[in-house]
């Protein structure tokens, strides 16, 4: 796989994109056992990371999510059935450290709830939406201090709600990458250099990253040359497999939950 120069023609360009950012399923699971077989490339992507290795990544074949908080929502659930069907240890790794900010989708949706009812006459899913915290207050706030409305912890609500999901029952792994993002830069254009180094060889990364709008600056700016650079460190790029559909930045389904954490959020909020 060669490097790239034009990361303008690569965001123009679906088809580019794709076959520069992801590997296949198949593959990647092929590619992850090769790889960990190779102990010349474990070993040189540890001596980069000077040995900086999560432990919840060894010794295992790891499916990976990386959210701020992890949320039983329809996007966690998908992700553990697909590491589950494949054979993967599904690991959620957390950024509690990082800013709350209700411009960001996914962050936004932390703070306000939206149910997945049933299916109407146009064939779309009934939602409704559940506000847990006062964003206005919260804005800028490290995760860790941010409070719902009832004054629990945002990140320990959202795990009560998946210790009470149906999704309960696998067996899932947390870690908490908050040291981890400090040691390795802070700043997202430095930090993801070497986190993305850990899907050489260390597990395979699920994610699908925007490539419209403004949402597709980080793409361009972030990770296209996080890339090129484990691909020029190393000589093979990292393993990221995207979760069907390619357009979820498109689609609100992915942050929806089940309507039956109605009561919970009605217990909670008396």
């Amino acid at each position: 796989m060669s490097t790239i120069g034009d990361y303008n023609e690569i965001m123009s360009d679906r088809k580019l994109f794709n076959e520069f950012v992801y590997t296949p399923l198949s593959e990647a699971l092929k590619l992850l056992e090769e790889r960990q077989k190779n102990p010349e490339l474990m070993k040189k992507v540890e001596e980069l990371l000077k040995g900086d290795i999560p432990s919840v990544l060894r010794g295992k074949k790891c499916g990976v999510q990386f959210r701020q908080i992890v949320t039983p929502n329809n996007d966690a659930k998908h992700f553990i059935e697909i590491s589950k069907n494949f054979g993967l240890d599904p690991v959620f790794m957390e950024y509690h450290s990082d800013k709350f900010s209700s411009n960001n989708d996914f962050k936004r949706s932390l703070g306000q709830i939206h149910l997945q009812g049933p299916v109407n006459k146009q064939d779309q899913f009934r939602v409704e939406k559940i506000s847990i915290m006062d964003f206005n207050k919260h804005n800028g706030k490290i995760l860790k201090d941010v409070i719902t409305s009832w004054n629990e912890p945002l990140i320990h609500f959202h795990r009560r709600l998946f210790n009470l999901s149906n999704i309960n029952n696998q067996i899932c792994y947390f870690y908490d990458m908050s040291n981890w993002v400090k040691d390795h830069g802070s700043e997202p254009k430095e930090y993801y250099k070497q986190f993305l180094l850990l899907f050489s060889c260390f597990g395979i990364l699920f994610e699908n990253f925007p490539v419209k709008n403004s949402s597709g600056d980080f793409s361009k700016n972030i990770i296209l040359p996080a890339i090129e650079d484990v691909i020029n460190s190393i000589g093979v790029k990292p393993l990221i497999v995207p979760i069907p559909p390619m357009d979820m930045e498109d689609d609100d389904y992915w942050t929806l939950y089940d309507e039956d954490f109605r009561g919970i959020i009605n217990n909670s909020v008396k």
